[in-house]
Order: C-alpha cells, then sequence, then structure tokens
C-alpha cells in the first residue's frame, strides 16, 4: 500500500474516519438537486427512479450513502502501488452496470481527481498530462442515464474551472437490461479496450430472485472475461444478506465482507449531521484467467 497517499486522501475526503463530499460534489449535487422538482413518491420510485421528482428523492436520499460505499470499498485498490501503475498507460475505462445517475463513476472520479493531484505534486505525473477515462454507463431507465451524463459533465466542468485536474472523458450509454447488454459491452470493450474498473451496483440479489441465481453468476463470469486482469471487479450489495453473499462470493471465488463507515448527510439538514451505515456487503475481485 502507499501509505502516503492513503493519507492524503483521507485528509481530503475522510477526515476523522468520517467520508464527505469534496466541494466540486457538493456543487454538482447541489445544482442537480435543485433542478428537479418535488413531488410525491413511493419507495420504489424513490430506489429506482424513472421521473424527475423520484431522481431528485433518489439524490436525496440514496446518492451519497452509494457513492460513500464505493469510495469505501475502493479505498486499499487505488491508493495501492499497483494503481497508479495502471494509470500510466493514460487511459482508464470504467464499466458502471445498474449504474443509476452514475452514483459509482463520479465515486471513482473525484478520488481519481485527488490521486492525479498527488502524483502531480510528488513529480510521478507529468504537469499537463490527460488522463483518458471511458465511462460506459448501463441503466434500464433514461432518465438514470441522462443525469448521469449531465453529473459527470458538471463534474468536470466545476473541477476544470476550479483547476483540480485534467481528464479527458467520454461517455457511452447502454440501456439494455443486463445480460442482454453482452453484445453491446463486447462491441464497446472491442473499440476502446478492456475494463479497468467494472461495478455491479445493487441489483444482483434482486436479479437472481427473478432470474435465477446461476444465471447471475454466468453473466458476471461473462463480464469478468471483458476486464483487464490488473483491473477491479466490485459487486455492492445495499442490504447485507449474509447466506447470499457467501454463495456469491464462493460461485466467483471472491472475496466477500460487510463494511461499517460512517458519512455526512447531504443535503444537510442540521449542522455536523452525520450516519454510520453497517448494511454494506461487498464482493470484490480481480480478473483471473
Amino acid at each position: 500500500m502507499n501509505r502516503t497517499l492513503q493519507n492524503f486522501i483521507r485528509a481530503e475526503l475522510c477526515p476523522d474516519e468520517t467520508w464527505q463530499l469534496s466541494k466540486v460534489m457538493k456543487s454538482v449535487l447541489t445544482h442537480q438537486v435543485l433542478r428537479l422538482p418535488e413531488g410525491e413518491v413511493s419507495e420504489i420510485g424513490t430506489r429506482y427512479p424513472q421521473s424527475p421528482a423520484e431522481m431528485r428523492a433518489f439524490l436525496v436520499k440514496f446518492f451519497t450513502r452509494h457513492y460513500f460505499q464505493t469510495q469505501h470499498s475502493l479505498f486499499n485498490y487505488m491508493t495501492s502501488n499497483e494503481f497508479p501503475n495502471l494509470l500510466a498507460s493514460g487511459k482508464l475505462q470504467i464499466l458502471d452496470i445498474g449504474c443509476g445517475p452514475a452514483v459509482a463513476s463520479l465515486a471513482i472520479t473525484e478520488m481519481l481527481a485527488f490521486i492525479l493531484k498527488y502524483l502531480r505534486d510528488t513529480g510521478e505525473w507529468q504537469s499537463g498530462r490527460t488522463l483518458k477515462v471511458t465511462y460506459v454507463l448501463n441503466d434500464t431507465s433514461n432518465i438514470c442515464l441522462a443525469t448521469g451524463q449531465e453529473m459527470l459533465n458538471n463534474y468536470f466542468r466545476f473541477g476544470h474551472r476550479d483547476n483540480l485536474f485534467s481528464i479527458h472523458s467520454r461517455i457511452f450509454t447502454v440501456e439494455k437490461a443486463f445480460p442482454r447488454n453482452m453484445i453491446q459491452l463486447r462491441r464497446i470493450s472491442c473499440n476502446i479496450g478492456r475494463y479497468d474498473i467494472t461495478n455491479f451496483c445493487y441489483f444482483a440479489e434482486s436479479y437472481a430472485e427473478k432470474v435465477g441465481f446461476q444465471k447471475l453468476v454466468n453473466g458476471l463470469l461473462e463480464i469478468e472475461k471483458l476486464c483487464n486482469l490488473a483491473g477491479k471487479i466490485l459487486i455492492l450489495i445495499d442490504r447485507f444478506n449474509e447466506m447470499f453473499t457467501r454463495r456469491l462470493a464462493k460461485a466467483l471465488g471472491a472475496s466477500s465482507k460487510k463494511q461499517v463507515l460512517t458519512q455526512y448527510v447531504y443535503p444537510r439538514r442540521n449542522v455536523g449531521e452525520h450516519i454510520r451505515i453497517h448494511i454494506i456487503a461487498v464482493c470484490t475481485r480481480q480478473p483471473v484467467r
């Protein structure tokens, strides 16, 4: 592990062991929330937004929770010695399945911005050099894909305005549901290269219940074939189910763990308000051929 880099990222994003949004990300989230209408929405609508009011409810209730889960889960990997080696190629491919409004992609991008700042400050990344990041966003909701693209673009716009980092980005969107989207994901991979970080966001358990556990495993193994050997696959499960998590990890030959983190609530309702989250189940795996 690169302890100096870890300490730098913790000081910026997780001081006192409490995850927080950067100035840029707070601006992006606030800007997006204020542009959307308020309205009565159901619990299902809040979790799986299909309308502008439902998207606003999701951003207020779930965005930062999922965002910090991604950062917390990938922290050790992205601050390891091997991750800067991955960036040495000058490009990074992110596959975000069940992306919602690009929550995991934004979480990775923010950590990436501070990692590049650290590498520039230490002379390991040449000043003025650009990292080419490709995002492949997959969701069945039009408003999720549109909002995700807009928030990513705003993050770059606000970030460049503050001269934080230099990232050249491009975004592909895939609306067809996993794993029926495999032809599209293969075609994109053939054009851009293998995926370096792949996220499966909060649908694994419901998918297994709907179509069968083995079909989920088979789909995940197909995705693995499209991933970089030096990359990382992350499966996030919102509600901790130890039996399901262990079964899935065993089927994939992966590691699994329940995590606890503390985060600030955004938008804040009271000064200094924060919560502890105890329900994260994570399966992580580096592709193995």
